[in-house]
């Protein structure tokens, strides 16, 4: 086979741009794979299910980061003593079994402290600079790790800690004077169990409670009954417990709490009563039984609090309501509760606040309202709130205007899950001491660059302090621009050097080329800006996405990529009409026909790309809201602002040219298979159409994912942040650079020209082809000479062809 050759460089190309693609999509990815988070500047892979579970596994403590998790207060008081009682133990270099939630917990303390903990490892964030909490909080890893090596070491010796209850059941675990009694015990009561026992913990039996249950164990501080299927608290049952501190009856049956219930409980601190099927509040008990509560969880029972004003408790620091059926929150349901710091309000059904709802939380720190369907809140709601410091409003309809963050001063604001057009940015920027913000998307944290925090850090492409945030989405960036401005300069160099009697095929080529040649200057531009930003892009976000200049570099993106996907339609349809269909007269284009048809295809390419401009009045509206790339992509979320130009762009005109290009090409091949011999069909015309099938094919390959990807979003899949990277950065761009290197060395005489006889046989060749006895003049790229017949001076018509 003639064209044989051609072929096979055209499989190779292929082989090597795709095995390319896969190598930059796999390092675009990052150090750590899918499903892990990366920390410790990426030396450590965290599992997501590790990230914001209280625990930092992170040195740098960016697993459990207060914008990240939404932590930001908690009762430090309380935990502040937890940690001093850990670090004396360190001191002491002292442990013991860990008889918490789970036996084989490494660390010394029960699981509750450790949450504690980490809490307040979070609340030091937004009370110390940056650098006192990174060594905080390097500093308690590492007495944790050093207690968890002491007890790993205790637990390989064998080593059997010393139990001082002199009475427990057999089955249960004892350590000191801390019992745990989980389901191998099978208790249906509380046992008998001697008055040394401090810490008795009971879980994943089925336990019925009696009164006087307790009455031997005075010296009690910590009761845990977690799991037990406990449907009553009888009156009475803990009136012995008087030094108990830590009360802990969660993931029970208990749907009501009698008068009395907690008579007795004169020390307790710590009260979790979360799910649980609660469906009224235990007024009477907490403001007669449990006035020293300092931490109060009801949490995922059946609360609606209809009527319900919470009486006085003068020590209560924070205070869970979350994932009940709250619907209204009146004016003085909590009026009462002056001390608090924090209120957990997420998951509940609220849609409407009284305006005086908060003015008695005088001492407020933090107020969570995630995922209620609040639609408004007043001007007033946090007026009188002068130590609100964080305010979580995630995935609730609520539109954020100036209308209450006006009186805001907090500095965490968790805007998660809430709609671009929902949130006003200048009002947000007016904000002098917000610090922290978390948003739904990255781009959301270009509209407010005074803020020193954002989340989401980064959206595959750009990060925080760079727009380019990976190395290897900066070197393809840069290494596809000059292979593409190369590729197509050495292409047009061609096509003007060596003079081809066939116009119509230099016109388009050159065109085609200068088209492509744009994508190249577009990823320069953006390589440049990177650098020029570099480390400091975060400042700058803001002027350039709603700059002119990022307006012109996306106007110049979308009119490459539009004019490169027209032509390649036009020669397409070009190539049908001359080879499948040659004695219809369609074998015959004229210089001036190709000129105006290039013409036409550059005004509707740039039109496409300049309308958006137009009809919004501003570049930061289409091209520069979404991405620091410019590029209109928006794959991020379904129907952002101006989704519907760009589906008419990639959906409509790209996918119709695509589709339009492959039918044309599959009906070409199959004529040339069926009538090769019948048909008058030169070589030159078959060489041509195997060179173009290529060209035509690593188009469909670069749109096809584009065009996947932009469907997907309809039908809300989530594009991870990788893949939005690599189809901005690598794949976009691929076409352009693709281009020249198929339709330059696939040809015969190009490869003859530069691979075979060398640049000074090209230089030769080039003066013997201006000799007026030669019939053909050369050239370079995709070939130069035509088989048939040239236009006159007459003007006579040219077939648009290649020549060998």
């Amino acid at each position: 086979m003639v064209y044989g050759r051609s072929i096979a460089i055209g499989v190779l190309f292929l082989a090597i741009v795709c095995a390319l693609s896969a190598l930059i999509f796999y390092f675009s990815l990052g150090p750590c794979p899918s499903g892990t988070f990366a920390c410790d500047n990426g030396t450590l892979c965290v599992p997501q299910r590790q990230i914001c579970d209280k625990y930092p596994n992170c040195i740098d403590g960016s697993d459990e980061h207060p914008v990240e998790c939404g932590m930001v207060y908690g009762s430090k008081q309380m935990t502040g003593k937890i940690i001093e009682r850990q670090r004396q133990k360190l001191q002491q270099n002292v442990g013991s079994l860990d008889v918490g939630e789970n036996v084989t917990t490494t660390t010394p303390s029960s699981s509750m402290d450790i949450e504690l903990i980490h809490k307040d490892l979070n609340f030091t964030k937004t009370q110390e600079t940056d650098n006192k909490y990174q060594h905080e909080l390097q500093q308690k890893q590492q007495q944790r790790q050093q207690l968890a090596k002491y007890n790993k070491a205790q637990q390989r010796l064998n080593i059997t800690t010393i139990c001082e209850i002199s009475t427990y059941p057999k089955k249960c675990i004892c350590s000191k004077t801390k019992l745990y009694c989980n389901v191998k015990a099978s208790l249906t009561r509380i046992p008998q169990i001697s008055e040394e026992v401090e810490t008795l913990i009971i879980v994943h039996n089925n336990i019925t409670l009696h009164r006087g249950a307790f009455a031997s164990n005075t010296n009690l501080q910590i009761l845990k009954l977690k799991y037990n299927n406990i449907q009553l608290i009888p009156v009475g049952v803990f009136e012995n417990l008087t030094n108990l501190e830590r009360l802990d009856i969660r993931y029970n049956s208990i749907s009501s709490i009698a008068d009395g219930a907690f008579y007795g409980l004169t020390s307790v601190l710590w009260l979790f009563l979360s799910s649980n099927r609660l469906r009224k509040l235990p007024s009477r008990e907490l403001s007669t039984n449990l006035q020293t509560l300092e931490w109060l969880a009801l949490s995922d029972n059946l609360l609606t609090l209809d009527g319900e004003i919470f009486p006085r408790m003068p020590l209560l620091y924070e205070f869970l309501l979350d994932f009940n059926k709250i619907a209204y929150i009146g004016e003085r349901t909590f009026t009462q509760l002056d001390n608090l710091h924090l209120l957990d309000l997420n998951g509940n059904v609220i849609e409407h606040i009284h305006p005086k709802a908060f003015w008695g939380l005088k001492n407020i720190r933090d107020i969570r309202l995630i995922g209620n369907p609040i639609k408004y809140l007043s001007a007033e709601t946090f007026v009188q709130n002068n130590y609100l410091d964080a305010l979580s409003l995630a995935y609730t309809p609520l539109k954020v205007d100036e209308s209450f963050l006006q009186t805001l001063n907090v500095s965490y604001l968790n805007l998660n899950g809430i709609k671009f057009e929902m949130i006003e940015f200048e009002s947000i920027q007016n904000m002098l001491n917000l610090k922290y913000i978390v948003y739904d998307r990255f781009y959301f944290c270009s509209m407010t660059p005074n803020v020193k925090r954002c989340k989401p850090n980064t959206d595959g492409v750009s990060s925080f302090k760079d727009l380019l945030s990976k190395p290897v989405l900066r070197y393809s960036a840069w290494i596809m621009a000059i292979i593409t401005i190369t590729g197509n300069i050495m292409v047009l160099w061609g096509r003007f050097i060596y003079r081809d009697e066939n116009k119509a095929v230099t016109m388009v080529i050159r065109n085609l080329a200068l088209a492509d040649i744009l994508m190249g200057f577009y990823l320069l531009i953006i390589g440049m800006q990177d650098h020029r930003y570099r480390n400091i892009y975060h400042r700058v976000a803001l002027d350039w996405i709603t700059s002119w200049h990022c307006a012109a570099v996306g106007v110049l993106a979308v009119s490459s990529s539009e004019v490169s996907m027209l032509i390649l339609a036009f020669m397409s349809l070009e190539r049908f009409l001359l080879i499948a269909d040659p004695f219809r007269g369609h074998h015959h284009i004229s210089v001036k026909n190709i000129f105006f048809a290039l013409l036409s295809i550059w005004v509707m390419g740039v039109g496409i790309a300049v309308a958006p401009v137009i009809l919004w009045q501003s570049s930061t509206k289409f091209y520069g809201t979404y991405s620091g790339t410019c590029f209109p992509l928006h794959i991020q979320e379904p129907y952002p602002l101006g989704w519907q130009y760009s589906a008419f762009m990639f959906l409509g005109v790209n996918l119709f040219l695509l589709v339009m290009i492959a039918l044309l090409y599959t009906a070409l091949l199959f004529s040339i298979w069926r009538t090769r011999k019948a048909t008058p069909l030169s070589l030159l015309d078959c060489e041509f159409a195997v060179r173009f099938f290529f060209i035509v094919l690593t188009d469909a390959l670069c749109w096809a994912p584009i065009i996947v990807v932009k469907i997907w979003v309809f039908f809300n899949y989530n594009i991870s942040d990788d893949i939005y990277a690599w189809l901005v950065v690598f794949i976009l761009p691929l076409n352009s650079a693709v281009n020249p290197l198929l339709y330059t060395f696939t040809t015969p005489k190009y490869r003859n020209q530069v691979l075979m006889r060398g640049w000074k046989k090209i230089t030769a060749r080039r003066r013997h082809n201006q000799d007026p006895s030669n019939g053909l003049a050369t050239t370079i790229a995709t070939g130069t000479g035509s088989s048939q017949q040239q236009e006159d001076s007459s003007g006579k018509a040219i077939p648009l062809v290649f020549s060998k």
